[in-house]
């Protein structure tokens, strides 16, 4: 009984696991990213300082800032911003080559005039690498660009584009890194996430499988014996209920007077109810152990309904209602008897809360591959705050009882229980003041 609720603890840790690996793996990997951005435009920076160095232009605030950070030495004084005071420690001009054949060596330098054209004359060693005219623009506006672009072959590059002061042999200086390398170590890291996130998966599948099994363990054994109790008492019940009901109707046939009828019809009344309630237990005990299977064939409904509708007749005229159906020839997959007893306790219902003169209808047909059982009464409906519990066990809409009939809140569970048994479903609709319709779903043959 309580297999769906360890499948639905199972999935919900699972998804818990899943959350939480993709929240570590994506962490690491934008982690990574974010560290490989960081080092590229702080080397990006340090490598245009140099370029301004080179060509003895005094460095802006920024440029001098990334330099300082790296420790790289200034010789010039003209390379120190007008407002920089502080003194700076000397490092040895061995120490700045090593830094730039090392760190700084895969990043290109583009001198570039305003107009994004590349400049030959500049002396030096430039190595050409990508120009992007767009970059230019950037900088021409904001006085420099940051930007990563790729290369007609796909490979990403890193792009800084600074303009420089007027006056200087170089107008704008593009310098860039190709992110290829990097590009692979993420998607190196990307795989190596995703197999550990798949092994990490099934494991915590594994495990949450087994931790809901012994969350429900003891609701499971509970369960168990109250199924157990449910059974072995309405088991000891029927005897002596039996009893009692062929006692009170040979007492029934010989009372002598009114008053001796009447309190028999009451005492047979509520063994009838009692048995009538045993049986229902015991059947919904049956299904939620699973011991109850539905022997599934093909209904032929238009041979299937005439006993049955012979039988709610009666009980229509009984009451004072019309009974009106309308029949489509359809096969559906059915338990034929439990099929019965679904539909006769439906139309009890729609009966017994129609009004005298009321009409219930019951209509049979089909839709694509279904086919459709509807029973639709003019009664006084289900307010709509009821509506969705009226298939709750012992649940009643009006618990006012009579002798004439005294309802346990039980039939509707059991004909859903019996209809999904069938691989079938059923919906109610409801409007209050207006009537109910119930609607049965099975199968076509």
């Amino acid at each position: 009984m309580l297999r769906q609720l360890r499948i639905r603890l199972t999935l919900l840790y699972l998804f818990a696991s899943i959350v939480l690996s993709l929240a570590v793996g994506g962490g690491t990997y934008s982690l990574v990213n974010y560290y490989f951005r960081t080092i590229n435009d702080q080397a990006l920076w340090v490598k245009m300082g140099l370029q301004f160095a080179a060509l003895d232009i005094p460095l802006p605030v920024e440029l001098y800032e990334a330099v300082k950070q790296e420790g790289l030495v200034i010789t010039n004084p003209t390379d120190l911003p007008e407002h920089e005071d502080e003194s700076y420690d000397d490092h040895s001009e061995e120490e700045e080559e090593g830094l730039k054949e090392n760190e700084l060596a895969d990043i290109f330098v583009n001198p570039l005039s305003l107009t994004g054209t590349l400049l030959t004359d500049v002396s030096g060693q430039y190595s050409t690498g990508v120009i992007d005219s767009a970059a230019v623009l950037a900088a021409k506006k904001n006085g420099y660009d940051f930007r990563t672009i790729k290369t007609g072959s796909g490979v990403p590059v890193r792009l800084f584009t600074y303009v420089l002061p007027e006056g200087a042999k170089v107008q704008v200086f593009q310098i860039g890194r190709y992110l290829s390398e990097q590009q692979k170590v993420l998607r190196n890291l990307l795989n190596t996430m995703i197999i550990l996130g798949g092994v990490v998966t099934i494991f915590f599948g594994l495990a949450s499988w087994l931790l809901a099994s012994r969350t429900i363990k003891p609701s499971q054994q509970a369960w168990d014996k109250q199924q157990t109790f449910i059974a072995n008492a309405s088991h000891e019940l029927r005897a002596p209920l039996t009893l009692i009901h062929a006692g009170v109707e040979l007492s029934l046939r010989k009372a002598n007077t009114p008053e001796q009828h009447e309190m028999l019809s009451d005492v047979l009344a509520d063994t009838n109810y009692m048995n009538k309630l045993i049986e229902d237990l015991l059947l919904l005990s049956r299904l939620d152990s699973g011991v109850l299977k539905p022997d599934l064939q093909t209904v032929n409904l238009t041979t299937f309904t005439p006993e049955l509708l012979r039988q709610v007749e009666r009980l229509a005229q009984s009451r004072s209602v019309l009974f009106v159906t309308e029949v489509f020839p359809i096969q559906i997959t059915a338990d034929p008897i439990r099929l019965k007893q679904i539909l006769l306790i439906v139309l009890d219902n729609a009966l017994r809360n129609s009004p005298s003169g009321g009409i219930v209808g019951l209509r049979i047909f089909s839709s694509g591959n279904q086919g459709l059982i509807e029973i639709e009464d003019n009664g006084p409906g289900i307010p709509t705050e009821k509506l969705e519990k009226v298939f709750e066990r012992f649940y009643k809409v009006d618990d006012q009882s009579s002798m004439d009939y005294r309802g346990s809140g039980l039939g509707l569970s059991i004909a859903k229980s019996l209809v999904e048994a069938q691989k079938g479903s059923i919906g109610i609709l409801s409007v209050e003041g207006k009537g109910t319709k119930v609607t049965l779903t099975f199968q076509l043959a």
